[in-house]
């Protein structure tokens, strides 16, 4: 799903180099010597015997620089993601773990996973789920975003989100309304915000968002501070949800360590303290 975004001359540098290092057994005296042919020779008796073992590097490699990139970007962009109130979302306003996910209403795969996102909020009610509009698949996904967001303006978002996400097939502009129709929008508002430069932005925040995540398809997912693409089945992301949960209470746990003054003592070394002070111990030490 990922495009493949290592810079240019990085990656065939260090696979020559690993080449150089791992190939045929040339001494360290000899290989100031290797002419361009012999080096050009190593490289590609290297590449017919051991194929997988660059596409595996490639493959590494590239998942380190998307992890790392998302990494950062998370940081960069928590309040973006987490907090921004024109996002609309599903379950506990204040749950313990927040998932995120970027869709296009014209993703089969978004509409697969939407029970299970649906199901996942009804039974953890310490679960909230922020949807992202990020409509790439075609122009009738950016008109559904926009329709969506003025839903939204309306207090129906859910209503119309999920009739779309349970529409069959591509969608067209009289979908789009036959849904919006369906939920009982004032089509005359929900046109006029669809129109509105203040849609338009919100998609293109979304846009600039998936981007800095290294988000190139949908579905893809925010899970606290873990991100990922692709399809997860229920127990994939009651695992994940899991985890995040697990994660984060080690770091209140490592954080009250931290904020504890130094001088504090355990309960029971206190309680010892006192015993040898009533029973004179610690004048029989000096």
């Amino acid at each position: 799903m990922f495009q493949f975004s290592i810079k240019k001359f990085a990656l065939p540098a260090i696979i020559i180099a690993g080449l150089l290092a791992t190939a045929a057994p040339v001494h360290a005296a000899d290989t100031s010597n290797l002419s361009k042919d012999q080096i050009e020779q190593i490289v590609h008796d290297y590449l017919m015997a051991h194929g997988d073992v660059i596409l595996n590097s490639v493959d590494t490699y590239q998942k380190k620089d998307v992890n790392d990139r998302q990494a950062a970007a998370l940081k960069v962009n928590h309040d973006e993601l987490f907090n921004n109130e024109k996002s609309p979302f599903i379950g506990n306003p204040k749950g313990d773990v927040t998932m995120i996910e970027f869709f296009d209403y014209n993703c089969h795969y978004c509409k697969d996973v939407f029970p299970t996102l649906k199901s996942l909020t009804e039974n953890d009610k310490n679960l909230k789920i922020i949807f992202k509009d990020f409509p790439i698949l075609a122009p009738s996904s950016e008109t559904a975003a926009k329709w969506a967001l003025a839903a939204q303006r309306q207090n129906k978002y859910f209503e119309f989100h999920q009739k779309m996400m349970e529409h069959k097939g591509p969608i067209t502009d009289e979908d789009i309304e036959k849904v919006a129709k369906s939920v009982d929008l004032d089509l005359s508002a929900a046109r006029t915000y669809v129109d509105s430069t203040d849609a338009m932005m919100q998609l293109e925040r979304n846009r600039a968002l998936a981007q800095q995540m290294a988000f190139n398809g949908t579905p893809s997912f925010v899970i606290n501070d873990t991100a990922f693409s692709g399809v997860p089945d229920k127990e994939d992301l009651k695992t994940k949800i899991a985890e995040a949960r697990k994660n984060d209470a080690a770091k209140t746990d490592d954080k009250a360590a931290d904020d504890k003054p130094a001088g504090d003592k355990p309960a029971d070394d206190k309680k010892a303290d006192d015993k040898d002070s009533l029973t004179g111990k610690d004048d029989m030490k000096q």
